[in-house]
């Protein structure tokens, strides 16, 4: 899905929107291995993509490496291009907020056991041949579709 700004200024009406809401930057990772298998996670009954929040003063990069890393158990990453950036609404606490979420190219190389971070309500975590994504990519959020569609998979 996409948001549609009709006015010449889309840049000022697109930040007085955002002033409507509490601004959140997170940043992830769409991890492959040599095979070309993507690593997803299985988080509150949907398959999703490890990401999470921005630290103060943390560089957007890094928080993607570091979410990859507590998420899934995975190091030794290769941090490749940026894919995109997502956005999308969740009311939480009485309060809306904006997250803003920066998407990695991400190569793994070693051998690991996965290990979910069940404190996130990450429930498993999984290496899925490219073959077999659409399963899985039905039971998902529109913005982790929108980054497999950025990344061409």
């Amino acid at each position: 899905q996409r948001i549609y700004i009709p006015d010449e200024d889309t840049e000022g009406m697109y930040a007085r929107l955002c002033a409507e809401f509490r601004e959140v930057n997170a940043a992830g990772g769409l991890v492959r291995n040599r095979r070309g298998d993507c690593l997803l996670i299985r988080r509150s009954g949907l398959w999703d993509l490890p990401k999470g929040h921005q630290e103060p003063g943390e560089d957007i990069a890094v928080t993607a490496l570091r979410e990859v890393q507590e998420e899934t158990g995975v190091s030794a990453l290769e941090l490749r291009d940026l894919i995109c950036i997502t956005d999308h609404c969740y009311l939480r606490g009485g309060v809306w907020h904006l997250k803003h979420t920066w998407w990695y190219d991400m190569l793994y190389t070693d051998p690991v056991d996965l290990t979910p971070q069940l404190e996130e309500d990450i429930s498993k975590a999984a290496w899925v041949a490219r073959s077999s994504l659409p399963p899985y990519l039905k039971n998902t959020f529109p913005s982790i579709l929108e980054v497999f569609r950025e990344a061409k998979i």
